[in-house]
């Protein structure tokens, strides 16, 4: 059945697009409006200790409120992608792309004028359901617009610059706050940006086909897979108040809410599955996974996002661990972290981004499955020499480290994504091209759970072992670096585990060769 699906999509090919259309102009300004919104995600983290300030929120009893202001983004940026890419189907894809766009635009005016917390975070929330949405309906729409052949490369590029723009937000935030010292700056820069890209966007779309399937919208499915992700990213981001430690110093437990609201995301999950099964008009259609390749890429995808959590958050906390422990004293001392973090980081998003457009390129030339086994084996290897950081680890040797596991990524962005894309029908890539983001950020969101819930015992654990052993060295805050080198090597091994799954997975995918005649019957 899965076969003959895919034979009719590819027969109803969409009309080529109107002569003065530029695929690649137009996935070049696609990509500018992506970006943004992608920064936007973690640029908040680099400047939230001022915004509390300035809008005299309290360190002591507000700060998990605060916490809103960027798990917001992430909940209501996941949730959007579950179902525009869906509507954009319906809909058309520059109406909702455009749309997306300009209520994007509207959060950032609402936050960078907000005059109080709660403001703030209704912004942030109008913001990601914009960004968020705008990711699906640009894969979708170049899966349109570019053949087969080069649709690989461009869904590498648009992975890359989403991936990049979550990771580079620290050091864009950082290095405006250094340069300004002014947080709503950041969401002002939105403002005429964003209206350049809405104008020059509707200029290259002008002129791009507008094709629009029939049926309905599948309100149930949407409401109980936004459900699902909400009591998800709710319930292990609870794992966050780990962090909490009593009068003695003695570390607290997650919340008695935790465990339930994980449950409940499952079986919400389950529930919109046979929901699936048996809508007329389904979100997302399951028969998608009974494609081989489209069923082991996505695997591939949640790995990618599990790993890639592991890196943005392990690598400000080592550089931070070591620079505080250095000079505890020092009040500008959080200031060069948060720059020394930025700059480490895009050793693995620059090359991450750099590595994706030739490895959609390689993809599409010669399938899906080598160039993913390759880019997963020097991801893997990357995680694995990370792994084995110690306490006077070199930032030179750091970077070649990141950089390893960024080109690995960067070239199995795109075989992760086209593999799941093709082997949808033609009126169903909006909605699958999201499946393909929200399996990243779900596995993201595994990954900072689980540095949380096992990291931080972990961490404790050893400082307690450590505290009774006479051996210990003289020098504490060595000892602690020591331990904190310890617990993160730890962690990317947790990587090397998933990305060897993913390696495995990729292993399954079908051959290339069999990939390559199907694009070109299609």
């Amino acid at each position: 059945m899965m076969r003959l699906q895919i034979a009719e999509a590819s027969d109803t090919a969409p009309a080529s697009p109107r002569p003065g259309v530029d695929p690649r102009l137009t996935l070049a300004l696609l990509s500018l409006a992506i970006f943004v919104g992608a920064v936007d995600l973690t640029v908040v983290s680099a400047v939230l200790p001022k915004i509390m300030l300035d809008l005299r929120v309290s360190l002591d009893t507000e700060l998990n409120r605060a916490a809103w202001v960027v798990s917001g983004y992430l909940l209501a940026y996941t949730i959007s992608m579950t179902f525009m890419g869906r509507l954009s189907d319906l809909l058309g894809r520059r109406q909702v792309y455009l749309v997306s766009l300009v209520v994007f635009l509207v959060g950032s005016v609402i936050v960078a004028s907000a005059p109080t917390l709660t403001v703030l975070i209704t912004g942030r929330i109008v913001q990601a359901l914009g960004a968020g949405a705008m990711v699906p309906v640009s894969m979708a729409l170049v899966s349109d617009i570019f053949p087969p052949g080069a649709r690989a490369a461009a869904l590498g590029f648009i992975g890359a610059v989403d991936t990049a723009g979550w990771m580079v937000g620290h050091l864009y935030g950082g290095v405006l706050m250094r340069l300004f010292d002014d947080w709503r700056l950041l969401f002002w820069i939105n403002l005429p940006i964003g209206l350049v890209a809405l104008g020059l966007t509707w200029w290259a779309l002008r002129n791009v086909p507008q094709q629009r399937a029939t049926g309905s919208f599948d309100w149930l499915g949407t409401l109980l897979i936004s459900a699902s992700l909400t009591a998800l990213n709710l319930g292990l981001s609870a794992g966050a108040e780990l962090g909490a430690t009593d009068f003695y110093g003695e570390r607290l437990g997650p919340p008695p809410y935790a465990l339930p609201l994980v449950l409940l995301a499952f079986v919400l999950l389950a529930a919109f599955v046979v929901w699936q099964q048996r809508a007329r008009d389904p979100l997302l259609d399951l028969a998608l996974f009974r494609d081989r390749g489209a069923a082991t890429a996505s695997v591939i995808n949640v790995m990618i996002g599990f790993s890639i959590a592991l890196a943005i958050t392990n690598v400000p906390l080592f550089i931070n661990t070591r620079l505080l422990l250095a000079a505890p004293t020092d009040p500008a001392i959080l200031r060069q972290a948060a720059w020394d973090a930025g700059w480490m980081l895009s050793a693995l998003t620059l090359t991450m981004a750099a590595a994706a457009f030739p490895g959609g390129l390689a993809a599409g030339r010669f399938g899906d499955r080598p160039v993913a086994l390759i880019g997963l084996a020097l991801t893997m290897l990357g995680f694995g020499l990370m792994s084995r950081w110690s306490a006077t680890e070199t930032y030179a040797t750091m970077a070649v480290h990141l950089m390893l596991a960024g080109l690995g990524l960067g070239l199995v962005i795109a075989p992760a994504a086209d593999a799941v894309i093709r082997a949808a029908a033609e009126d169903r890539r909006g909605a699958v091209s999201a499946v393909v983001i929200a399996l990243r950020l779900v596995g993201m969101t595994v990954g900072v759970a689980m540095l949380t819930l096992w990291g931080v015992q972990r961490q404790d654990a050893l400082r307690r072992a450590g505290a009774d052993n006479p051996l210990v060295s003289s020098d504490p805050a060595l000892f602690l670096m020591e331990i904190a080198a310890q617990v993160i090597g730890e962690t990317f091994l947790f990587g090397v585990v998933a990305l060897g799954i993913a390696l495995i997975s990729a292993g399954l995918m079908q051959p290339s060769r069999s990939q390559r005649g199907r694009d070109e019957r299609a």
